[in-house]
């Protein structure tokens, strides 16, 4: 739960993008019309974003930690996102 929650007061407004900053603890609920919807986070953790599955709802998580490894071909670090094996 967002320790400062934002209520739109809107439920049919798309919302191009989100930026989510500083965040600990975050839940985003997203309509079926809003997964289109952009995010961006950065020094944040245990964020999760919630939409629409039938007469439920799914939660999936943000991935806030990365592997950044040297691409010898490209001659550039390459990051992604880590897997936890």
């Amino acid at each position: 739960q967002l320790a400062c929650p934002l209520d739109l007061g809107c439920h049919s407004v798309f919302v191009p993008s989100v930026a989510i900053d500083k965040t600990s603890g975050c839940q985003l609920f997203l309509s079926q019309d809003g997964l289109r919807t952009e995010i961006v986070s950065s020094k944040s953790s245990e964020m999760n974003i919630v939409i629409p599955n039938g007469d439920d709802v799914s939660e999936m998580p943000i991935p806030e930690q990365y592997l950044t490894k040297w691409d010898e071909t490209k001659k550039k670090f390459i990051t992604a996102v880590s897997s936890h094996v």
